[in-house]
């Protein structure tokens, strides 16, 4: 069973991460999935969409949900060429530095990215 990831389809730097990464996932171990495609095949509550709209989810094959900085870092350290960076992400007290950057990014990513959206799709965050 692959690790399924969830991605904010209208987020710019959401697209580019997920290109960059499946071009990375040399043994094909992520399905990438959009957090509005899956809306329509699981029902949500509202506190649910939220959360999944806030930071990038992953369910891995034992059912566990990871999400934000410690989804990165899974990611990373399962594909080969970003393994090391993945193994650093790991190194005690790494989350106390990667939590607050990748929370930070996240809660401006359509402030930051907002001259690559297409279509106004930023304006609507």
């Amino acid at each position: 069973m692959k690790t399924l990831i969830l991605y904010d389809q209208y987020c710019y730097l959401c697209n580019q991460s997920k290109k960059i990464m499946k071009w990375f996932d040399w043994f094909r171990v992520f399905k990438w999935e959009s957090l509005q495609e899956y809306q329509q095949r699981i029902k949500l509550s509202e506190k649910d969409k939220q959360a999944l709209e806030g930071e990038i989810h992953l369910k891995r094959p034992d059912g566990k949900i990871v999400k934000g900085f410690y989804a990165v870092r899974y990611i990373l350290l399962r594909c080969v060429l970003t393994s090391w960076l993945g193994l650093l992400a790991y190194l005690p007290y790494a989350d106390r530095i990667g939590n607050p950057i990748y929370r930070f990014v996240a809660r401006n990513r359509y402030r930051l990215f907002k001259n690559k959206c297409t279509n106004g799709t930023c304006r609507i965050h």
